[in-house]
């Protein structure tokens, strides 16, 4: 079922040179979500502008959202040039390993799900490629390792990835997290015994031409596990604000940190409150906090106990629009997260000249440098909470790192905008093609 399509036209005066022919794997793909949804659009609308692209998308859930937003965009906006979007519907087996999924103790079945409809995909794939063939195929969303889907067997050329899903939890952190920490506990257990079983991640490694990983982990697995050459990049990019400045704070107002993100234990939120509790009381903060979620009751009460709920503004889930204007008001963006591929957030905030205050991990480990923000080992809770305590006095301390950090948030946004991102794969997608002419 072809949702958008929109073939190039050539000009007049001369003949043009034959644009390549993509077959791009997105099964999150949308112009109206954030995460990968949002990477799946930006890329593909993006690669579009050189070359004829075929986006495979769809749903597992049988009220089909990934449908609604395409056809609302079908409906609201002019086709996109260069670009065709085939949807691929979920067949009732996969509405119900996804109806399941939901039951405690049966995530595991949403991947079940997921890989019975990678299977739809690539039969789609190849009634597509023997009616028209492709130059090119890559896979994209999800950028989970796990599932590779079936593209590379197609008898093209391969890339994968962004891939993401190698790094772990350190052993110190999990009894902070209570019993919240028994599903991320059995899904890195999982993880660390997959990543180096055999299976289909390993096969499409050995065919892909490209591989980029999202964390200096993935590249490690990737390299020394798989034995494949691979290159670092996030999953997601930016477009920076250009209205944006540097951000000044005034002596004698309060520093305003930001989080924004899911209330879920990796999230690990109540780190932050332990730093804020060690801070000196001459120093005055405000958190403002965006965002819901199932461990909202405890961590509220956590705040009460710790006795800093009232510099707390609890704001809630907020349309996208309300919160990034929370987010302009504020002076810097606290993630404190224990495990991530790269949050948007953390590159919407960079885009608003936001600097970022974190862990040295995951995809926000590579994203965030020291022109743009302050990194915290992730060793242990207690580094973590001096960590994000001695970084919270230093702004206070100084008020030129402030303007100095949201400067370099601003111009590493521009390394970071999705055009740099797709330019970076057109350059491997034109050297692999020119050695298979």
């Amino acid at each position: 079922m072809v949702i958008i399509l929109a073939p190039s036209l050539p000009a007049r005066d001369f003949k043009p040179m034959k644009r390549p022919r993509i077959l791009l794997s997105a099964y999150y793909f949308s112009p109206y979500k954030g995460s990968e949804s949002a990477v799946g659009w930006n890329v593909a609308t993006r690669l579009a502008k050189h070359n004829d692209v075929t986006v495979l998308t769809g749903d597992v859930a049988e009220s089909c959202p990934h449908r609604a937003d395409l056809q609302r965009w079908q409906a609201e906006h002019i086709p996109t040039p260069g670009l065709a979007v085939e949807y691929i519907p979920p067949d009732a087996s996969i509405s119900r390993y996804e109806c399941w999924h939901n039951k405690p103790g049966l995530w595991f079945l949403w991947y079940k799900a997921y890989k019975k409809w990678q299977r739809l995909a690539y039969q789609r794939a190849r009634q597509l490629h023997a009616d028209k063939p492709f130059d090119l195929t890559h896979h994209l969303t999800v950028i989970g390792y796990r599932e590779p889907g079936y593209l590379w067997q197609l008898p093209i050329p391969f890339v994968w990835g962004p891939i993401n899903g190698a790094d772990g939890i350190p052993w110190p952190y999990y009894p902070a997290l209570g019993r919240s920490c028994i599903p991320p506990l059995l899904r890195d257990l999982c993880n660390r015994m997959q990543m180096r079983l055999p299976g289909r991640h390993h096969r499409a490694a050995r065919a892909a031409k490209h591989i980029w990983s999202v964390t200096p982990a993935d590249y490690r697995m990737v390299k020394n596990l798989w034995g494949h050459d691979t290159e670092l990049m996030i999953e997601t990019g930016c477009t920076p604000e250009l209205t944006a400045g540097p951000r000044v704070r005034l002596e004698s107002e309060p520093i305003r940190l930001v989080y924004s993100g899911l209330f879920l234990a990796r999230k690990a939120l109540p780190l932050l409150f332990q730093a804020l509790r060690h801070l000196p009381s001459k120093f005055s903060w405000h958190l403002d906090i965006l965002g819901d979620g199932p461990c909202r009751d405890a961590w509220q009460k956590q705040a009460i106990t710790l006795g800093i709920n009232s510099g707390i503004t609890w704001h809630g889930q907020l349309p996208r629009d309300h919160a990034l204007t929370v987010m302009r008001l504020g002076h810097i963006l606290v993630h404190p997260s224990l495990k991530e591929g790269t949050p948007h957030v953390v590159l919407e905030a960079l885009a608003l000249g936001m600097p970022v205050l974190c862990h040295d991990a995951c995809g926000m480990g590579t994203a965030v440098n020291d022109t743009c923000g302050i990194k915290v080992p992730l060793l242990n809770p207690a580094t973590s909470i001096a960590g994000f305590a001695h970084a919270i006095e230093c702004f206070m301390n100084d008020s030129e790192l402030l303007t100095r950090l949201s400067t370099g948030a601003m111009a590493r946004a521009h390394e970071l905008s999705w055009d740099n991102k797709v330019n970076q794969i057109s350059n491997v997608y034109k050297k692999i093609l020119s050695q298979n002419i």
